[in-house]
């Protein structure tokens, strides 16, 4: 396939509701793999990759800090986000740990005044001790709390994130785990879209994906903030606690479009309208000058020419 990726970043100024076009400077590059926030296959996905060919509906995905209200310490705050009809929030916990083998979890021991909102510091976990018999939350492999030796819990660390809707009161309860960031393309419930690997695909398609692979694969985003009508732009974006100092910041998508007009030698020219298929809300504000950046991608393919020169890709603004 000819796949075209179009990314333009979007900044907030201060005191306005109202995104504008970043400088030349500024303008994010397509990214080529996930960025990990920590380790790479240890930690959670930053920034997931802009690489696929197909996306179904619209992926939110938020990239930020939870702080606390008025930037004052308290033991436990929401955040989350609310844009167009989607709506999804997440409850932060200052340090707490597990009681005897996981039974309870003890209240948090002290305020916080921020928190990674990463898969990281949820429920969710990856125990390969005994490598016959993994224990695995396939939601979320890099979280806290999944283990196989329940002992090995008492004392320790506990999730420090959870779904309001679904409290975590034991390691039995296995809620959803909580987050507003990316979701691991080999995690549930993307890998069940992944399609049949088997002993027929090997023989017969590799190194072509399975048949019976879905374009679901390809959606990132955490559970809740994927829209299966894709945004339009002009959406009111509402975020709570996810900016330093918390409290409220709103402001409006743009409502920007693209045209792409395909040119293969030896064809008529195809012009698609691609819909918005990703949308990225990063507040992971490093400097005071910074300002809370937008992401927005489109993307359209045509069948591949023999020759990658035999073709021309025209982008217009919508």
């Amino acid at each position: 396939m000819l796949v075209c990726i179009v990314k333009a970043t979007f900044e907030l100024p201060p005191m306005s509701s109202s995104l504008e076009l970043a400088g030349e400077d500024d303008q994010r590059m397509i990214r080529m793999a996930d960025v990990p926030w920590g380790e790479p296959e240890k930690s959670s996905i930053l920034f997931p990759s802009d690489l696929c060919v197909r996306k179904p509906g619209t992926d939110v995905v938020v990239v930020a800090e939870a702080h606390a209200p008025n930037g004052v310490p308290v033991p436990v705050f929401d955040c989350g986000i609310r844009i167009g009809y989607l709506e999804k929030y997440v409850r932060c916990f200052g340090l707490r740990v597990w009681e005897a083998n996981g039974n309870g979890i003890t209240p948090p021991s002290a305020p916080i005044d921020r928190v990674e909102i990463r898969y990281d510091n949820a429920w969710g976990g990856f125990d390969d001790s005994d490598p016959e018999n993994l224990v695995e939350e396939a939601r979320n492999p890099v979280g806290m709390g999944c283990v196989r030796d329940l002992s090995l819990l008492t004392h320790q660390p506990a999730p420090i994130l959870e779904d309001p809707n679904h409290p975590l009161t034991s390691v039995r309860t296995r809620p959803p785990p909580a987050s507003l960031g990316a979701v691991g393309r080999h995690w549930e419930p993307r890998r069940s879209y992944l399609g049949t690997y088997d002993d027929a695909w090997f023989e017969n398609r590799a190194p072509l994906p399975p048949k019976d692979q879905s374009d679901r694969m390809n959606v990132c985003a955490s559970p809740g903030l994927w829209s299966e009508q894709p945004l339009l732009g002009g959406e009111e974006v509402a975020l709570l606690n996810l900016i330093p100092g918390g409290g409220a910041l709103r402001f409006f998508l743009p409502q920007a479009s693209v045209e792409l007009e395909f040119r293969v030698k030896g064809r008529d020219p195809v012009i698609v309208r691609p819909h918005l298929d990703t949308i990225i809300v990063d507040t992971l504000i490093l400097e005071p000058e910074e300002r809370p950046a937008v992401e927005l991608v489109w993307r359209a393919s045509v069948k591949a020419p023999r020759r990658l020169k035999d073709s021309r890709i025209i982008i217009r603004e919508g």
